[in-house]
């Protein structure tokens, strides 16, 4: 029997999967338009230096500075961006960012002043929710980026202005413009119904004052939100009602870990595969960060993957019950796409990259992992891999698993999140673990999320 293998990857097919940047490249670079006519703005009223950057912003810098294959490497990135249409310009003739000094105004700018806003026109081409995956979209795809975004202390500074992005703005007040009802707002009508549309379970029409907590009575302007972090790891408004555990006594049934549609399935994983390839195999070394004493009992096993949308629930729930053995941040890259899906590519790069490399970034991605003993034989261990993408800079485990380990964990029991939005994740089953998937769960045919907490697969053992 062949090893069964969903190939996320398809060549000349560059749909926003996850609908975090948009489907049509010239909505990307208008956006990267407006972006910079706000930078020259603040620039010319302000008269504003590199001595002026945020203190994150001037450490990367420095690092740059100080390596000449790290400054060759940022130039180039830049300067190997094809310079032809839809690269060179965007649909009114300017210019995209091929200038290094530009990009960390840029990021600067990003930092202090730029929540993501709700846009309908950037939502009908897959939503901008991901400012500095917009401007550098184009570079991480060449072969220069792709070296660039790999290096382990370019990922650390990037992580450092990831940080402060959120820390200083995106779970402050200051955030809150961009949670309003005003039409550029996400408590807007059209950016509240495309969260119900993708939140709602077939044949519900539920509003989403009736979804999740808030409260537009006591606060009119922004519905008691206290930030956009607050708004994007929002919760249910009735878990139990509106989010069940399906089959919570039954030991064998495994539920959905996350509000997610179903990505990549593959069967007979190996310890070490090349990832970084077309059909993008799992390798389970990398994945779990050579922890040697758990690798081996996933080996020859099953890995499931699905992604979360802009508009999905953010929350991670533990797909089994047992005890948590094992519960990791583990620091990677945060910008890096493989060779196949950039530049490289005979039909051109990935417009929503990385989208299309979600397979690749389980392995080099900042991620969380989780191993769960369950205590059933059938069943053995259950691992969880949560992959912060692009800017989503906080893979955050829940407080209670933070401390000493291990310790017990219910099915469907909420277990970390993810900020500034979603990303993809990963569950991981022993070889001797033969599972039958509910048909939603199908890679191939999937139309939309399965609920998290919802059935998604059963255990049984081998004959």
């Amino acid at each position: 029997m062949t090893t069964q293998r969903t190939i996320p990857y398809r060549p000349g097919h560059f749909n926003r999967t996850g609908g975090w940047l948009p489907a049509d490249p010239k909505v990307h670079i208008e956006w990267t338009r407006k972006l910079l006519a706000e930078l020259k703005e603040r620039r010319m009223f302000r008269g504003l230096g590199a001595e002026d950057r945020h203190p994150t912003v001037q450490d990367f810098d420095q690092l740059v500075k100080s390596s000449a294959r790290y400054r060759m490497l940022a130039a180039a990135m830049l300067d190997e961006v094809p310079n032809k249409e839809p690269y060179i310009n965007d649909p009114v003739g300017t210019a995209t960012i091929r200038d290094y000094e530009v990009l960390l105004d840029v990021f600067d700018h990003i930092v202090k002043k730029k929540a993501p806003q709700w846009s309908i026109d950037e939502y009908k081409g897959g939503l901008i929710g991901f400012p500095f995956n917009a401007v550098l979209d184009w570079p991480m795809a060449t072969p220069s980026g792709y070296a660039f975004f790999l290096e382990p202390q370019i990922n650390e500074k990037l992580k450092a202005i990831l940080n402060a992005w959120r820390i200083e703005l995106l779970s402050t007040g200051n955030s809150l413009y961009v949670i309003t009802t005003e039409s550029n707002g996400w408590l807007s009508d059209a950016a509240l119904k495309a969260i119900e549309d993708d939140t709602n379970l077939e044949g519900e029409n539920l509003k989403f004052t009736e979804l999740f907590q808030c409260d537009p009575i006591k606060d009119p302007a922004h519905w008691d939100f206290k930030s956009w972090d607050d708004f994007f790891v929002r919760r249910f408004k009735n878990m139990e009602t509106l989010r069940p555990v399906h089959f919570k006594e039954d030991t064998k049934w495994i539920v959905n870990s996350c509000e997610s549609k179903p990505f990549s399935r593959q069967t007979k994983v190996k310890e070490y595969d090349s990832f970084w390839l077309k059909g993008q195999p799992y390798s389970i070394a990398e994945m779990l960060n050579y922890e040697s004493t758990y690798v081996s009992k996933f080996v020859g096993g099953t890995v499931y993957q699905a992604f979360l949308s802009a508009m999905s629930y953010h929350r991670w729930n533990s797909p089994v019950k047992g005890e948590v053995v094992y519960a990791k941040v583990i620091d990677g890259t945060y910008f890096s796409e493989p060779t196949i899906t950039g530049f490289s590519n005979p039909d051109g790069p990935d417009v929503a990259a990385p989208d299309l490399a979600q397979g690749y970034i389980c392995h080099v991605a900042t991620r969380a992992v989780f191993v769960i003993d369950t205590k059933d034989p059938v069943i053995g261990l259950v691992g969880a891999v949560y992959v912060g993408m692009a800017d989503v800079s906080t893979c955050e485990l829940g407080e209670k698993f933070q401390g000493n380990l291990p310790v017990a964990v219910d099915k469907g029991e909420e277990i970390g999140m993810f900020h500034h939005g979603g990303s993809t994740h990963c569950l991981l089953f022993e070889k001797k673990v033969k599972l039958a998937w509910v048909s939603e769960a199908s890679p191939e045919t999937a139309t939309r999320n399965i609920p998290i907490r919802s059935a998604l697969a059963y255990a049984y053992a081998s004959a």
